[in-house]
């Protein structure tokens, strides 16, 4: 009898603290159709595939199994910033040095989503952080279009790369991310993207690069109002982003909030992530359901699979579990993802198709 009545009170427990616990399914969830629009290749290699990349490689890991290498490539709950974060990606990038490194960790990533049910995933990568053995941007970037596109035909998953800018890096290389996005726009670029460490090298450093991409129509979209604060939103906006990395930081101001409200902004927001880097301070009062209510186009992602050991169904009971989320918002914010993806007309009005057929 004691037991019983201690496992009514851990379920009983377990209810307060799971605020939208009654309108979520997630069996529903997991068989979901699922987009999304911002996943990073190297935070997102398999554990298994880095262990056996590294010692074909000769690189020294200082780990010898699986499991030790999972808590290495992970994140845990001691990280105190976007730059400790950030530090996780230096052995993926490692192995991805090669032609056939790149092709099969491209390959792979499309291959997890698609047995999740994902319709479409918008996956961003810096060519730059791909040269240490001696291959060229184009060889770079044409090995990860074809493990995408391999993906594609074998599994039927729609596919758009992102090249991203790293801020660290002088404003020159984010003109060579431009021409690339120029040259292979009909092969699967759709855009470009600015990420690394923001509270160190603003945006305006690449004022120039935006406005010849607004000028030439290269997509593109901007990390901003993750590690500073909603002055980064609106410096990105004011470049011309129709879409910002993360952008959680929006609602320090209220103007700002509205002028993304009025425009259409799409917010790439990653709340597994935005936790680990110490975004918010009491994760209650996490924004995005807000931003839904007042109608914010909210898109739901993951950023790093890996890095962050998550999932787009981990991410939604992560939000289930601290915030009043039901399935009605999920479907909506995954509309919004495609809604707000890079992909050419044609492919966005088949993927929503997708969707209505649930």
């Amino acid at each position: 009898m004691i037991g019983i009545v201690n496992s009514k009170k851990i379920v009983k427990k377990i209810k307060i603290l799971r605020k939208g616990s009654d309108n979520m399914n997630m069996e529903n969830i997991k068989k979901m159709k699922k987009a999304e629009i911002h996943i990073h290749l190297d935070g997102s290699v398999r554990t298994k595939t880095v262990l056996d990349l590294a010692n074909k490689g000769n690189i020294d890991l200082a780990v010898n199994t699986v499991e030790e290498l999972e808590k290495y490539l992970q994140v845990d709950e001691n990280n105190t910033s976007l730059v400790e974060y950030l530090e996780k990606f230096e052995l993926p990038v490692a192995v991805m040095q090669t032609k056939e490194n790149l092709e099969r960790i491209a390959f792979e990533l499309l291959e997890d989503l698609a047995k999740r049910n994902y319709i479409y995933a918008e996956i961003r990568f810096a060519p730059h952080l791909h040269l240490s053995k001696g291959l060229n941007l184009d060889e770079i970037v044409t090995a990860v279009l074809d493990g995408f596109k391999k993906a594609r035909k074998e599994y039927g998953i729609e596919f758009g790369l992102l090249l991203s800018i790293m801020r660290h890096m002088p404003p020159e290389k984010g003109m060579e991310i431009l021409e690339l996005a120029s040259k292979f726009k009909d092969e699967g670029v759709v855009g470009i993207d600015l990420a690394g460490d923001e509270y160190n090298f603003s945006v305006k450093l690449f004022e120039k690069v935006f406005k010849k991409a607004k000028k030439d129509k290269i997509n593109f979209t901007i990390h901003a109002g993750e590690a500073s604060g909603a002055k980064s939103v609106e410096d990105a906006l004011d470049l011309g982003a129709t879409r910002i990395g993360h952008g959680v930081r929006a609602n320090e101001d209220k103007k700002l909030l509205q002028r993304i409200i009025d425009d259409g902004i799409v917010l790439e927001i990653c709340p597994i992530s935005n936790y680990q880097t110490k975004v918010v301070s009491d994760f209650s009062k996490y924004p995005i359901i807000d931003f839904l209510k007042k109608g914010v186009k909210v898109s739901l992602n993951t950023d790093n699979q890996k890095v962050s050991n998550t999932t787009l169904t981990k991410e939604i009971e992560f939000l289930d579990k601290y915030l009043d989320i039901n399935e009605e918002d999920v479907k909506k914010m995954i509309k919004n993802t495609v809604i707000g993806s890079f992909v050419n007309n044609k492919t966005k009005e088949k993927l929503l198709k997708k969707l209505e057929e649930e």
